[in-house]
């Protein structure tokens, strides 16, 4: 079934509703599919590549100015939104290349100043592909160094204020970035990469964007659960509030149809108990 063939059908059938109200349903109804459950197909493999901190030479930074200078290195553009620290100073800020041995922090410096500082320029926040979107708690459980376990912001800035460890990443957390519009899903690891290393990960990606009427819709996509749940919401709009209930059921159905396709592809997985139930265990151990 193709997006252009489904628009058809249904302004056909509802000659007297605005074409583009019914492509604004269709899209919406696409997107309540695709947003029930993390569709195998959907899941998408990917390498994160960390960067390794850069700390050739000194700088100069001067107490009240954001201005730095490089002794002894070279920087690059590339180097511009990392982050760069002073020796072992717990604060950091946001770098921006302005030259191969000048650059200017987000802010002005805070500490004493010193015209051969030891520093490093680092990268702990990464951002994820562009059609990412949702991140499972196992997403980096595949790292073949260890599992990467999931923190929440609150619960990686109370352990962590500081962020002063650099190593193997052992956590990973979500980090969006306010920046764009919408908001682009971003990740910190932690510790800090200190080398240039893979990471693979699993994420959920976005579905493909109805927009051309030659476009095939997903073929592992029940029709019913797409046409069905359209017309509920057509059904609705006119206030056939009966008829909606009654599209609502079968585009329910399908849906379930799809659903029971999905889970017999899916791996088995074991059960884990409640430590509620197990903590027996800890206790017969210790005697």
């Amino acid at each position: 079934m193709t997006y252009g063939g489904l628009k058809f059908r249904l302004t056909k059938a509802f000659p007297g509703v605005d074409a583009d109200l019914i492509e604004g349903w269709i899209s919406d109804r696409y997107g309540e599919i695709l947003g029930v459950l993390p569709w195998s197909r959907t899941a998408v493999q990917s390498i994160l590549l960390t960067t390794a901190p850069y700390a050739t030479g000194t700088v100069a930074v001067t107490l009240g100015s954001a201005s730095v200078t490089l002794t002894s290195g070279t920087w690059v553009t590339g180097m511009t939104g990392r982050a760069f620290r002073v020796g072992t100073q717990n604060e950091f800020y946001e770098f921006t290349y302005a030259s191969s041995t000048t650059g200017t922090l987000d802010r002005v410096y805070e500490e004493t100043t010193d015209a051969a500082a030891a520093y490093k320029i680092f990268q702990s926040v990464y951002p994820m592909p562009t059609n990412c979107r949702m991140l499972e708690d196992d997403a980096f459980s595949t790292f073949e160094l260890g599992p990467l376990e999931r923190f929440s912001r609150s619960q990686l800035n109370a352990s962590q204020p500081y962020r002063s460890e650099y190593g193997t990443p052992l956590a990973w957390s979500l980090y969006m970035e306010d920046g764009t519009t919408p908001p682009r899903m971003q990740v910190e690891l932690y510790p800090i990469p200190d080398a240039a290393i893979g990471i693979p990960f699993t994420y959920t990606a976005e579905g493909t964007a109805l927009s051309t009427s030659s476009q095939i819709i997903q073929v592992w996509m029940q029709p019913a659960a797409l046409v069905e749940g359209t017309t509920a919401k057509i059904k609705r709009h006119l206030k056939d509030y009966a008829g909606a209930r009654e599209h609502d059921v079968q585009a329910a159905a399908a849906l379930q149809l799809m659903l029971g396709a999905e889970a017999q592809g899916m791996a088995h997985m074991q059960m884990q108990l409640s430590d509620h139930y197990t903590s027996y265990r800890r206790a017969r151990t210790s005697r």
